[in-house]
């Protein structure tokens, strides 16, 4: 269903680190040209068709983190 939609929620990569539980950090292990952070305080939806290439996919062993850090953005899990 979700390769179906037009559009898709994501979090945005920066390379400014805080350190806070919203963030996932990314490296060079994990495809990224450099060390970098998803910022699930900031999540958005984005047309599809307005996305580039894509950099590099995370493995499942990843999504805990992810799944943290985006409930703790939504607010329902304190870090």
């Amino acid at each position: 269903m979700i390769d179906t939609l037009n559009e898709i929620i994501v979090a945005p990569a920066t390379r400014t680190i805080r350190g806070l539980a919203t963030e996932v950090l990314l490296s060079s292990a994990d495809g990224m040209p450099e060390p970098c952070a998803l910022n699930f305080d900031h999540v958005s939806l984005v047309q599809r068709s307005k996305l580039g290439a894509v950099i590099t996919e995370l493995p499942a062993s990843r999504w805990p983190e992810i799944e943290q850090a985006l409930l703790v953005a939504c607010g329902f899990r304190i870090d």
